[in-house]
């Protein structure tokens, strides 16, 4: 009757032990497929540029933006420049809390804008933008600083921006 008894409490203990595993890995794929503070896909933003300085907003524009698994970043835009003279952005990002991120990114100005272009006149160089992200469900918001250097290296202006955005499509990876 001894070893009977034992034998049974043995298959409670494993059957508890197993249970508690399943309960554990089910609870963790569960997690993963909640969306919620998700950054990794291609996101449509709504870019609103201000003076550094004043605040004084300058107009809007769209880009898109890719973060892939492995923290990687590949941005695209075409306002406020012209056809051909930026590159496309290509960068890191990396997760700091709950759901909040960090990215840095380059892009570089391969002409200067012509004296008769509106607006502010880029010069030959490169951008750096420094993005602080917070994804809350299926919205993003980013606060943006950044600089254009010269060929040289030297500022010549520092860039600040608020973001706004949403998922292109459903189909973002999971993993």
């Amino acid at each position: 009757m001894n070893s009977k008894l034992r034998r049974t409490s043995s298959l409670v203990i494993v059957l508890l032990l197993v249970g508690a595993l399943v309960q554990h890995f089910a609870g963790n794929a569960a997690a993963q497929s909640n969306r919620e503070g998700w950054l990794q896909g291609t996101w449509r933003l709504h870019v609103n540029p201000r003076n550094c300085q004043t605040g004084a907003p300058i107009p809007p524009f769209e880009t898109l933006v890719s973060f892939a698994r492995g923290g990687t970043l590949t941005e695209v835009t075409t306002a406020p420049f012209l056809p051909g003279q930026i590159t496309t952005g290509l960068g890191v990002w990396s997760h700091t809390h709950d759901n909040a991120y960090k990215a840095v990114f380059d892009k570089f100005v391969l002409f200067d804008s012509p004296e008769t272009a509106t607006g502010f006149k880029f010069k030959r160089g490169m951008q750096r933008l420094i993005w602080e992200i917070v994804v809350e469900g299926d919205q993003i918001k980013i606060e943006s600083s950044g600089q254009f250097l010269d060929t040289n290296g030297n500022l010549i202006v520092a860039t600040c921006a608020s973001s706004t955005g949403t998922p292109l499509g459903n189909a973002q990876d999971e993993d």
